[in-house]
């Protein structure tokens, strides 16, 4: 819903389909930034990495977009047990795109192992999807925004989260606050598979809800494939005018006093499709003034009353973090069909 299942390549493949990013404090000195994918894994897509994919978390200092750090994950072959080795490197400056970097550390799926420079730490494997979403309400209402109603009474009373009881795959490093590069940051994250020389960049994140609220598929495909192949440089000229009109369009159906300064910030607060991060700062998400993203901040909700002007989205709140790194829930199998399709492949 944040990112889950938001193209055709993503449903194919969900080992290559980025569902959320969160940035937030660690132990004490010390920033988490945890990914997610394979939305619904073990049901709607498998439970692995994909070995033939890089996937890293990518910094730009002064809260800029041109990339100074990248921290690139990558797996090999399941082994008969499913388990899978995980390296972690480091790039700096013009390599940060494509150079090969230094490893940081080596490991398994399931285990947390050092990274070097001390408090470094890293993990990957299965977890609870820490992301909740009314995704069925969310959908009613853009369509009927679509259709020219402003109809809010279609978000219930009652919280409701579509990702109740599934689970996800994710990577987690803890970094200190020193090895990051600046005091004043942007993150995004991004996948590319590695069948073409340079690799092939297949998916990016940055704002948890941007893409469901802004490109609405089947009929944002195109767009969609592009977005995810690009860069955070050129989405403010690329996607202002997309978010500008659907932003004022609710504004005026929703009877606001001006609509047109409502898009404006609307626009202003979620490109570049980046989190702005301030190591050693308390994380609460809020597109365009927050400090990165907490695994227990209600994004969809604040999402939501940002596009709208009021508080209408009402999703269940997200689990905090646990106590210790990776900080996320473990797994909670239960008896649901899947999302989409029918039973993932075993890798």
């Amino acid at each position: 819903m944040s990112h889950h299942f938001d193209s055709a390549a993503d449903r194919a493949d969900g080992r290559i389909n980025l569902c959320d990013l969160y940035v937030f404090p660690g132990a004490p000195g010390t920033t988490a930034l945890i990914l997610t994918v394979n939305p619904d894994a073990g049901r709607s897509s498998p439970t692995t990495f994909r070995p033939d994919a890089s996937y890293e978390f990518v910094l730009a200092s002064h809260a800029g977009t041109v990339e100074d750090i990248a921290f690139r994950v990558s797996f090999t072959d399941p082994g008969d047990g499913g388990q899978q080795h995980v390296r972690v490197m480091r790039t700096d400056g013009p390599a940060a795109r494509a150079g090969e970097g230094v490893l940081l550390g080596e490991g398994h799926t399931g285990d947390v192992f050092p990274l070097s420079g001390g408090a470094g730490l890293a993990w990957a494997g299965l977890a609870a999807d820490p992301f909740t979403a009314d995704g069925a309400a969310l959908g009613a209402f853009l369509q009927a925004v679509r259709e020219g109603r402003y109809d809010p009474k279609i978000f219930a009373a009652s919280p409701s989260n579509v990702f109740a009881g599934r689970d996800v795959t994710a990577i987690a490093l803890q970094l200190p606050d020193t090895a990051l590069g600046g005091t004043r940051l942007s993150v995004w994250a991004r996948i590319s598979v590695l069948d073409h020389v340079p690799p092939r960049q297949v998916n990016r994140i940055g704002q948890a809800m941007f893409r469901p609220l802004f490109f609405y598929a089947p009929g944002s495909e195109a767009e969609m494939d592009a977005l995810n192949a690009g860069s955070p440089g050129p989405d403010r000229d690329t996607y202002g005018e997309r978010v500008h009109a659907i932003a004022s369009t609710i504004a005026r159906l929703a009877g606001l006093p001006d609509p047109d300064g409502h898009a404006a910030q609307v626009a202003e607060a979620f490109l570049p499709d980046v989190v702005t991060y301030r190591p050693g700062q308390p994380a609460a998400f809020h597109p365009g003034d927050g400090n990165g993203r907490a695994l227990g901040d209600n994004a969809f909700d604040h999402a939501v009353a940002l596009l709208a002007g009021s508080a209408l989205g009402n999703s269940s709140t997200p689990p905090p973090a646990t106590e210790a790194f990776p900080y996320l829930s473990a797994p909670k199998p239960a008896d649901l069909p899947p999302l989409i399709g029918g039973a993932p492949a075993a890798g």
